[in-house]
């Protein structure tokens, strides 16, 4: 059984519910991605990791460290080794955590080049803080470096990332497509709770065009391979708060689907 709302179901921003929804969201549109695309590309859901430390300027990257002890063959003398002098002082190192968040990617398979990524915001991603300004880093860096964006807003509350101008009309959702040949111009999709999700263009390379992804049958995948028709109690109001003519609207139609 699907979700009884034509596109965003406003009970799965529950805390109970989005975490897991936003894995299964996530790898729903990798699957279907990988479905239709042509060949000489593959899509796979990958990891952003940063380490969050007690530095003010935390956010760092998860990469590889400039210089690194690497096991040589055969070894060497402990004798022939410089003695070891006493330190000045002994200190507490910042004890970062790492962070990160999914998101899909598609690669270009000959040159293994990242061509498109795409991203679904969580609730961090919309809130001031390092999570967020982690983010807004890592989105900078795709659009300057000649990568493909599809962003997906389905988290009707928090701050919305800066979408551009002229300003889109207001709604519940967003979803952003920057094609890297035409940044910093972008297309921008806005639906509310009421509209069905939309089928987005994802961009490759420009001389291999466009594919589709329709986000309701990513969404519906999700939704019952988790089971949420047996979890979500309707019977009370989501957790985010509708307005009230959309709070109606949404207390007619359960109604309706629980009859």
């Amino acid at each position: 059984m699907p979700s009884p709302f034509p596109g965003m179901d406003p009970y799965l921003e529950h805390p109970a519910h989005w975490s897991g929804f936003h894995t299964r969201f996530i790898v729903a549109s990798s699957a279907a991605i990988s479905r239709v695309l042509p060949r000489g590309y593959y899509a796979d859901v990958e990891q952003h990791v940063w380490l969050e430390g007690d530095d003010p300027d935390g956010c760092e990257p998860f990469a590889k460290p400039d210089g690194y002890v690497a096991k040589t063959e055969g070894g060497g003398s402990a004798a022939a080794m410089p003695p070891a002098t006493i330190p000045s002082t002994e200190v507490t190192l910042p004890n970062p955590e790492k962070k990160g968040h999914k998101l899909v990617k598609i690669v270009d398979q000959p040159g293994n080049r990242v061509v498109t990524v795409i991203e679904v915001l969580s609730p961090s991603n919309k809130e001031p803080g390092k999570d967020r300004d982690a983010y807004l880093y890592k989105r900078n860096e795709y659009l300057h470096t000649g990568t493909n964006l599809v962003e997906i807003d389905l988290w009707f509350d928090g701050e919305r990332v800066p979408i551009g101008k002229p300003r889109p009309p207001r709604a519940d959702s967003y979803a952003l497509v920057c094609r890297a040949n035409r940044f910093p111009k972008a297309s921008v999709w806005a639906f509310t709770v009421r509209d069905v999700l939309p089928n987005l263009p994802v961009p490759l390379k420009p001389s291999d065009g466009e594919i589709v992804l329709a986000l309701r049958p990513c969404l519906d995948r999700a939704y019952e391979d988790a089971g949420y028709q047996n979890r979500i109690d309707y019977a009370h109001r989501p957790a985010v708060a509708l307005s009230t003519a959309y709070a109606n609207w949404a207390a007619e139609l359960l109604k309706v689907a629980t009859n």
